[in-house]
């Protein structure tokens, strides 16, 4: 039964909040009560994986998905209530699918709807050429070897601060109702948009943030137990972590319909995941460069 009601909230849910402001905070991102909002990115990126025999996830067309109604909103991966606002601050309660499955499943929705809200920012650089965990393959097992881990539903609280026109604190907790791994994660970060000057239309989107991952998520996804069938001298069970986020994004308008957008973002892995045998870099890094068509 809670499988089911996992998924009926995912198809509900259908297409990360905690990257948005809501829309009477945002005139340039305000969209009408009561309707849809649809945009597509067309270019390229990618979005890196750390697992060892994890595919990296080539991004040419990526979709987004916005509606309010009334106090009711979804974004993206992300349905929720917003029951307390005011100029400065708001809180509501969300569900969205937890995002640690997408690195083992290629058609996690993470990876299908604006895979670049991993982590805690706007989706956000770039290579990937250093970073990767000093490990010696004998300690190394791919994720074809072992037990499949399960999708799960989180749900909690989101909160913006606004600290003036440019600039939000946001803070989210979210809680494993699906019964996955039993466990809950937080997520903090600080945005900061430049306005564009009037004679040049381009925004520049800054985040830094913090996501707490407590030690039963990173041991349901990252931990080696005798449940994947590998030699007991792999064994490894996950530790809580604080992993650091950075990002950035550009916009530069073409017209009503065209953005041109570049954007890029680093999250850093705590050891509590990259001590984990499943885990060849230390860091997950999303990047996109193209054209955004809103309809």
């Amino acid at each position: 039964m809670k499988y089911l009601f996992a998924m009926t909230a995912l198809l509900v849910s259908l297409f990360s909040v905690a990257e948005e402001s809501l829309c009477q905070h945002s005139d340039d991102n305000c969209i009408g009560v009561g309707q849809w909002q649809v945009s597509v990115a067309v270019g390229a990126g990618g979005l890196t994986n750390p697992l060892s025999g994890g595919k990296n996830l080539p991004l040419l067309v990526v979709p987004y998905v916005r509606y309010y109604h009334d106090k009711f909103f979804l974004e993206n991966t992300t349905v929720g209530y917003t029951f307390a606002e005011s100029a400065d601050f708001d809180l509501s309660i969300i569900a969205e699918p937890n995002t640690e499955q997408a690195f083992f499943e290629r058609l996690h929705i993470r990876n299908l709807i604006a895979p670049g809200t991993y982590g805690v920012g706007d989706g956000t650089i770039v290579g990937e050429s250093e970073g990767n965990v000093p490990v010696s393959p004998e300690r190394t097992v791919s994720i074809d070897d072992i037990a499949k881990r399960g999708w799960a539903l989180d749900s909690g609280l989101l909160g913006h601060w606004y600290l003036n026109e440019n600039s939000k604190l946001s803070l989210q907790w979210l809680n494993d109702i699906s019964g996955t791994y039993q466990g809950s994660h937080i997520k903090a970060a600080f945005h900061h948009e430049m306005k564009p000057l009037a004679s040049v239309p381009i925004k520049f989107h800054l985040m830094a943030g913090l996501h707490w991952k407590e030690s039963s998520l990173v041991d349901y996804y990252y931990g080696l137990h005798e449940r994947d069938g590998v030699d007991e001298s792999l064994f490894y069970s996950g530790k809580s972590v604080l992993t650091p986020v950075v990002g950035a994004t550009l916009n530069y308008k073409l017209s009503d319909d065209w953005v041109v957008k570049l954007s890029a973002k680093r999250q850093f892995l705590g050891s509590g995941i990259t001590n984990s045998p499943l885990i060849e870099k230390s860091h997950v890094t999303y990047f996109f460069v193209g054209g955004v068509y809103a309809f």
